[in-house]
C-alpha cells in the first residue's frame, strides 16, 4: 500500500499545480471554469484518499512518529474545524461547539496528528447526518485526562456495529443524500489508532438506528 500510495501521489502534483495555474485566468469560459473545479474538487479527494493509505500504511508498519509539544484542546478544535467547515457547511449541518478556554485543558501531543483526529470525527458526522442536522462538540476536564467528543442527531449506528466501526476499511449505511466523497472506511480506524499512540483511548456509542452518534475519546492532559 506505501509503494501504490507513494505512485500515486507523484502525478497528483503537477495536476494541483495546472488546475491552480487555470483558477488565476479569470477570462475562462465558464463551462471551462466549471470543468476545472471538478478536476480541483476530485484531485483533492484523491489526495485525501492517497494521504489515508499512506497512515494506514505508517501505522499498520510502526512508522508513525509523533511530534509532541504542549497544546490547548482550543487550538486543535480551531484546526479541525477550520478544515471541516466545508464539508459541515455543504451539508446545510449547524455545528454548536463547547471548548473552555485555552488554559484549562493542554496536553503534550502533536497538534498535527490531534486535528486529524477530530477532523475525522466531525467529517464523520457530517457524512452519516442528513442535511439540515445538527453536529455537537464539546471538550471538558475528565479527570487527568481532556475528554473531546462530537455527537450528531444522524443516522446512527447498529448495535452489532459498535465492535467493528473502528475496524480498517469498515463502512456504516451512509444517508441517501450522501455526498459522494465517501472514502475508504479507514478514517475512524486512523482516529483511534492515533488516539491510542498519545496514551488515550477513543469510544462510540449510539442508542440505535436514526438516533444519532456519539465519538469520544480521552487523552492525558499534560503533566498528568
Amino acid at each position: 500500500m506505501a509503494l501504490l500510495a507513494h505512485e500515486l501521489r507523484n502525478p497528483l502534483a503537477p495536476i494541483r499545480n495546472a488546475v491552480t495555474l487555470m483558477q488565476l485566468d479569470k477570462t475562462l469560459p465558464q463551462p471551462m471554469a466549471r470543468v476545472r473545479d471538478i478536476i480541483d474538487r476530485q484531485t483533492a479527494q484523491l489526495t485525501r484518499l492517497v494521504d489515508d493509505l499512506l497512515d494506514v500504511s505508517r501505522l499498520t508498519s510502526g512508522k508513525i512518529t509523533l511530534r509532541s509539544e504542549r497544546v490547548a484542546i482550543g487550538e486543535v478544535v480551531r484546526r479541525s474545524v477550520e478544515t471541516a467547515r466545508p464539508i459541515i457547511d455543504a451539508r446545510r449541518h449547524t455545528l454548536s461547539i463547547d471548548v473552555p478556554p485555552d488554559d484549562e485543558l493542554v496536553v503534550e501531543g502533536d497538534p498535527i496528528r490531534l486535528a486529524q483526529v477530530l477532523q475525522n470525527l466531525l467529517v464523520n458526522a457530517a457524512k452519516y447526518t442528513p442535511e439540515g442536522g445538527h453536529i455537537w462538540l464539546t471538550a471538558r476536564r475528565a479527570g487527568v485526562a481532556a475528554e473531546v467528543t462530537v455527537r450528531d442527531d444522524g443516522r446512527g449506528i447498529e448495535p452489532q456495529d459498535l465492535d467493528r466501526i473502528f475496524d480498517l476499511f469498515t463502512q456504516g449505511e451512509a444517508a441517501p443524500d450522501n455526498f459522494p466523497d465517501s472514502g475508504l472506511g479507514v478514517g475512524l480506524a486512523l482516529a483511534r489508532s492515533l488516539v491510542g499512540l498519545h496514551g488515550g483511548h477513543m469510544s462510540a456509542r449510539s442508542d440505535g438506528p436514526g438516533r444519532g452518534a456519539e465519538f469520544s475519546f480521552r487523552i492525558p492532559l499534560a503533566g498528568s
